[in-house]
């Protein structure tokens, strides 16, 4: 077993690769819970919430580096950001969750 992942370097190296020049008005917010790396991206528009959640909760076996981790991420949410519409919330309330 290897030593856990650690996710602030994650966070850290995720901030450094996220160079998207996204919209006025998209708030992108990352943050370490846990040992769970979320980047909630949202948006108010006239008729609804609409947004994603990125997450990434590494086991003990990770293969990837935390540098590599932050990178894979910001790349999932750059790549979901030039899709250009963001999904509505559910009916349930719960955002799009994707998994890294």
């Amino acid at each position: 077993m290897t030593a856990s992942l650690d996710l602030n370097a994650a966070l850290a190296a995720f901030q450094t690769a996220f160079t998207y020049s996204h919209p006025e008005g998209l708030r992108i917010a990352p943050s370490v819970q846990g040992q769970v790396l979320r980047v909630e991206v949202r948006h108010q528009d006239v008729d609804e919430r609409r947004g994603f959640d990125v997450v990434a909760e590494p086991l003990d076996t990770e293969q990837r580096t935390a540098q590599q981790l932050g990178e894979d991420i910001a790349r999932v949410v750059e790549q979901e950001l030039m899709y250009g519409q963001l999904p509505a919330v559910g009916d349930n309330g719960a955002y799009r969750r994707i998994v890294v």
